[in-house]
């Protein structure tokens, strides 16, 4: 199976089963996304799929193809993305609760996939973002 990516070709190659299977779990992870469905305490593939309402394995597939990584570090760099919008729009929250509320409810866990998706502490993010 050949696959392009790029634009609105990355599901070049599939069968036209695959692509209509491919834009179904397309529009259900969007919809996931929208209700920041990435903020539940779900630790599993499986957990996120059922969710999302789509199969494990068409899941995975598709943020392989389209996002190019694994689930649970999309879902990550999902919740980081929301954590550091937080932190500017919520000067006054605890960087704990920020946590809490992007679905990572222990502190130095936070912290550290803090630091592995942004290179730096959630706190010093918002320090040099707030000025």
């Amino acid at each position: 199976m050949k696959i392009l990516f790029g634009k609105k070709k990355w599901c070049i190659g599939f069968s036209a089963e695959r692509r209509r299977i491919l834009r179904q779990v397309s529009e259900a992870v969007e919809a996931w996304i929208e209700q920041k469905g990435f903020t539940k305490r779900l630790s599993k593939l499986e957990e996120i799929a059922a969710d999302i309402g789509v199969p494990a394995d068409q899941l995975s597939i598709y943020i392989r193809v389209h996002k190019y990584k694994s689930v649970l570090n999309w879902r990550k760099e999902l919740r980081i993305q929301e954590a550091r919008e937080m932190l500017l729009s919520y000067p006054e929250l605890p960087i704990s609760v920020i946590g809490e509320m992007v679905g990572i409810d222990d502190k130095t866990n936070f912290k550290r996939q803090f630091r592995q998706v942004m290179g730096t502490r959630p706190r010093d993010w918002r320090e040099q973002h707030l000025g």
